[in-house]
């Protein structure tokens, strides 16, 4: 049972984790440098950190060092010697080690730490910053600990902070300190972690926004200095480095810039990627300049005989404009003007590099996201505006697309642009329409493309089920079915044309195999015939994606383009059929592979035109619907090609055409033989399992959907199911194996299924015919019952007979097949596994079932779940998931369905208002129903957690479930107590709005309680929390009852404790 809330305070604690690149060491046992000066101690921790990291030293040493230096690292002052440490070593593990350890006290300790220390501390990693020969991580390291100094006193206590950045920007010497104290600035302070309580995150936030303009000017005006440097020198070769007659430290002077940097370049991306991370935050409208973006657009051309830092200095330019374009800009007007500066200087990086030669890949792929960002996140709102360019645009994105473009995925990308593009104002592009569509065309052509398209990958499947090729393809298809949106026919007509082209090609070669002969053909021919093949192949995909397009009643739309394009692919279809062009004597043998594929496309495409021959006139529709059965009822009727059948790629497009006809134009094929002949089978030898999945569903199509007398398709559908469980056996035959039923009852479900939607006529022939297997499977059951996998296979059938037939079964047969087979499970114990699971969704369907009748199964349910199942796998959920969460599932549907079995009142009661004194029946069924989604609240898997937590909300919005007496008395306290401990350990931190919205239901049920009661008892059983930070928390509790401000309030709260706690001493 779920006890743990009932019975311990809640938990609440952090393990701190730091930053650091080694393990945390201590060393007070090794040496006291109380004792020891701190020449003495520093040599001590060098030798130890020496000995620490050689690798002649024994792991039981390493871990003696270890426990020591932990050791002194949690001493209150262990700061202190810290300080002399940095100052005084040049090894680079000593200095990480007393950072690491300043980092925990400026973390944990700083407001407990005298004035005096802490100006002594702010000094000494201020000045430490400034000196030379530092290693960059050190510099970085000791950066952020100044900035995390900020994080606590800026600007009240630490009034020069943000002053000294923008000093140290002024100087040419200092810059490159300076961006990286802006950087950590930008990232610590405007974003902070958690370890800052909301309010002072929000002021934070605050003050620095203050500072934006000045800094933005800064920047800009740096920019604007180091590019002009630039254009000066031509190159970037750095001056000497001056020297500094000041000394701040022994053996230190003071930093210059090209102490951590080698030129100009250097310092425009340290500024670059400021701003960049600026942008990501600040309130872009009224900040950004033409005089900034002038500059960083500066930064972004791309020119001849550019050096590897200038090519970075370029791609970090463009990565700095599109996170403008990543953001949402507010401001009409400036919107407007800023999005217009934007795209004209983007306009000049496309042409510059008209001219160019060789481009870095990386440019390129930031500039296609240029387009992409700006045609995606702003087109809409700036297209109207009558200074934007939009012919502009379509002529860089058309430069860019097909001639600047060299890599495969970047011409992808481009394709996403265009379509963006052409679904938002799709007029406003017609005129560039057809030129567009012939270009990419010609993309996906061998013909014009062979060099590209050869080497995409035809035999790896991705995460969508397609190979290189495949997605390529799908991408051009899709782009093309966009552009045809606005102008149809002159689209269609482009890919008509060519598609006769390829077909001529097809023809020629049919004809020439059809004779009977060996036919050779030279490299070049081959290519040739290659070439045209594969084009052939495409255009019917392409035009296929089309058929939308004559489906509507749009007048301007001529049907005869689609009469004629379907009658001659039935034509080839027919011809590739008749002549068995895939047994072609032809070399060398890959064209044979390349016929054999058109062939499949043209049965396939058919299967889309299939919807356009179901609106044409009836004679023309039956003289069509006839055409496509010949085309593909051949290849699935073994008695014409049983010694050599045709391959399984044509087979596999001829059965899902199949499918379709049987679907959509439901043709009657009952007298048919072939019909009859695929029917009577049981199996398919030279069928695929997905083959004889969708033929099997074709033939159940093709008997249940066609108009017809009734009692032939009764027979009809008795022989297809009595072929299909025969080797069951009848009732009261020996038990066959068990791949003999595993083999035999996966079609079964799967014709279940397949009429899942079907009309109650059809449902009742159905169970009519699978009587027998019905009972038969029930009698299988208990033999198979210790066979995990049998079992699964005959309870799934089972699941799809109640899921499909449960009017036609009635109450009389599902109570006793329930009971039966909760007696098999009961006998058996049977308490995990996936054949229970099975059983459950069973016991769901026939709990939620409207008949009254089957009410009676409750107690037998509940004795199953309470009794057998939830005691196997309650102590760790987690370890049997599927079935938790089906079991939770069932528990829900019990409450849900069969809320009269416990408070058997009056609707109009149940509705109203409960009383304390209501009468409960089965009470302790409840409670340990209601405890089983307690414990599900506390369980590390997120989907547990989600089936839990919407049942309850669930059972409260249908039977007021937290109003209940027994609910507020044994339950409301512990779930509440649950909920907020789960949003404290962010275990579930993707459901923390849901969480929050639950709990406000549940303090809905006593306000007044969950104010003076459950707030101070929750505060009170989290340690690390003193009194003050207690109150602190609960003054800051908005006491707004309406949703949005509580939830609101329990986040805040939330994270405020979590930053007390991170933050406390020791």
């Amino acid at each position: 049972m779920w006890t743990p809330l009932a019975k311990t305070s809640v938990q609440l604690r952090i393990k701190h984790g730091g930053n650091i690149d080694y393990p945390n060491f201590d060393y007070c046992n090794l040496f006291d440098y109380r004792r020891d000066n701190d020449a003495a101690a520093l040599q001590n921790l060098e030798h130890l950190m020496t000995e620490f990291f050689s690798p002649e030293t024994s792991n039981e040493r390493k871990r003696t060092i270890e426990r020591s230096f932990q050791e002194f690292a949690g001493q209150i002052d262990s700061w202190r010697p810290c300080l002399h440490f940095l100052s005084s070593t040049n090894n680079h593990y000593v200095s990480m080690f007393a950072l690491s350890t300043l980092e925990t006290t400026i973390g944990r300790r700083w407001p407990i730490l005298p004035w005096e220390d802490k100006a002594l501390t702010r000094s000494t990693l201020y000045t430490l910053s400034l000196e030379r020969g530092v290693a960059p991580f050190v510099r970085n390291k000791v950066v952020k600990l100044v900035v995390d100094i900020a994080r606590h006193d800026w600007p009240h206590f630490y009034p020069d902070f943000y002053s000294n950045i923008l000093q140290l920007l002024s100087h040419k010497h200092t810059r490159l300190l300076g961006l990286i104290y802006l950087r950590t600035a930008s990232e610590e302070l405007a974003t902070p972690r958690e370890d800052l309580p909301i309010q002072r995150k929000n002021e934070l936030f605050r003050f620095l926004s203050a500072q934006v303009p000045l800094t933005l000017d800064t920047l800009t005006i740096l920019l604007k200095e180091t590019t002009k440097l630039q254009n000066r020198s031509g190159t970037v070769t750095p001056p000497p480095s001056p020297t500094s007659g000041q000394t701040v430290a022994t053996a230190r002077t003071i930093l210059d810039v090209e102490g951590l940097a080698t030129g100009t370049s250097e310092v425009c991306i340290a500024t670059l990627d400021v701003l960049a991370h600026l942008f990501s935050w600040i309130e872009l409208s009224e900040h950004i300049s033409t005089n900034l973006l002038d500059a960083i657009f500066t930064c972004a051309r791309y020119h001849d005989a550019m050096n590897g830092k200038q090519i970075e200095m370029a791609v970090q330019a463009v990565t700095t404009i599109n996170e403008l374009l990543y953001r949402p800009l507010c401001s009409p007007d400036v919107t407007d003007r800023l999005l217009v500066e934007i795209f004209q200087n983007g306009v000049t990086l496309f042409q510059l590099l008209e001219r160019l030669d060789s481009i870095n890949e990386s440019y390129m792929e930031k500039l296609t996201e240029f387009l992409q960002l700006f045609v995606t996140n702003h087109l809409k709102r700036v297209e109207s505006c009558s200074k934007f360019p939009v012919n502009t645009l379509l002529e860089v994105l058309c430069h860019h697309t097909f001639q600047q473009c060299s890599t495969v995925n970047g011409y992808l990308r481009c394709l996403d642009v265009w379509t963006t593009l052409l679904e938002s104002t799709q007029s406003r592009y017609s005129p560039v329409a057809l030129a567009l569509a012939e270009r990419v065309l010609q993309k996906m052509s061998f013909k014009l493309n062979t060099r590209i398209l050869k080497d995409l990958d035809t035999e790896s499947l991705d995460e969508n089920e397609e190979t290189e090729w495949q997605h390529f393809l799908r991408c051009n298809i899709e782009c093309l079915a966009k552009i045809a949106d606005i102008s149809p026919i002159p689209i269609f007509t482009l890919l008509y044309r060519s598609w006769r082209e390829g077909l001529i090609m097809f023809g020629e070669l049919g004809s020439v195999i059809t004779n009977n002969q060996v036919i050779l053909l030279n490299e070049s021919e081959a290519s040739n015939v290659h070439a045209h093949l594969r084009d052939l192949a495409s255009t019917t995909q392409a035009l296929a994606r089309l058929y939308s397009l004559f489906l509507g009643d749009d007048q301007s739309i001529d049907q005869s383009l689609a009469e004629e394009l379907v009658s001659q692919t039935l034509d080839v279809c027919k011809f590739a059929k008749t002549n068995q062009l895939y047994k072609a004597s032809l070399q060398p043998a890959a064209i044979v592979i390349d016929l054999i594929e058109v062939h499949s496309q043209l049965l396939a495409s058919l299967q889309a035109w299939c919807h356009w021959i179901a609106n044409r006139p009836e004679k023309i529709k039956e003289s069509l619907c006839q055409r496509c059965i010949d085309s593909c009822i051949l290849a699935l009727d073994y008695t014409t090609f049983y010694d050599n059948p045709p391959p399984t790629n044509l087979t596999h497009s001829a059965t899902h055409l199949f499918q379709s006809i049987t679907a959509i134009l439901k043709p009657v094929l009952w007298d048919e033989p072939a019909f009859r002949n695929l029917i009577s089978m049981v199996t398919y030898p030279f069928f695929k399992p997905d083959t004889i999945k969708v033929l099997r569903r074709a033939l159940v199509n093709a008997i249940i959907l066609p108009p017809g007398d009734g009692s032939i398709r009764e027979r009809l559908l008795g022989t297809m199911i009595s072929t299909l469980s025969t080797p069951l056996g009848l009732e009261g035959q020996p038990v066959p194996s068990e791949s003999t039923i595993s083999i035999t009852i996966v079609p079964l479900t799967q014709l279940l299924e397949d009429c899942s939607a079907s009309s109650t006529t059809i449902k009742k022939m159905l169970h009519s015919c699978l009587g027998s297997t019905i009972n038969r499977t029930l009698e299988l059951l208990p033999f198979m019952i210790r066979c995990q996998s049998v079992c699964e296979v005959l309870l799934r059938f089972l699941h799809s007979v109640f899921s499909v037939l449960q009017q036609q079964l009635g109450p009389e047969f599902t109570q006793n097949a329930v009971q039966g087979m909760l007696h098999i499970y009961t006998r058996e114990n049977i308490s995990a596994g996936p054949a229970l699971d099975q059983l459950l969704e069973i016991l769901i369907l026939v709990v939620s079932a409207p008949s009254s009748a089957f009410k009676a199964f409750v107690p037998s349910v509940t004795n199953l779940c309470l009794g057998q199942v939830w005691p196997a796998v309650g102590n760790d959920l987690s370890a049997h998931p599927d079935t938790t969460l089906v079991l939770l599932k069932l528990f829900h549907s019990i409450l849900m369905h069969r809320w009269q079995y416990f408070y058997n009142t009056s609707i109009l009661r149940t509705l109203g208002h409960t009383d304390e004194e209501e009468s409960v029946e089965h009470k302790e069924e409840l409670v340990a129903i209601l405890e089983a989604f307690g414990q599900a609240l506390l369980q590390p898997d997120v989907n547990i957690f989600r089936q839990s937590l919407q049942s309850l909300e669930q059972l409260n919005v249908r039977w007021r479930l937290y109003q209940r007496a027994i609910f507020k008395v044994h339950l409301l306290e512990r779930f509440l107590m649950a909920l907020f401990t789960v949003l404290f350990q962010q275990s579930h931190n993707l459901l923390a709005d849901e969480i929050a919205t639950a709990i406000h239901s549940l303090a809905s049920v006593n306000i007044a309680w969950f104010f003076g009661h459950f707030l101070p008892t929750f505060l009170t059983s989290c340690e690390g929390v003193d009194d003050m930070q207690k109150a602190t928390l609960l003054g800051n509790f908005d006491k707004s009852t309406d949703q949005p401000t509580l939830t609101r309030s329990v986040l805040q709260l939330i994270s405020d404790l979590r930053c007390y706690q991170f933050c406390r001493p020791g």
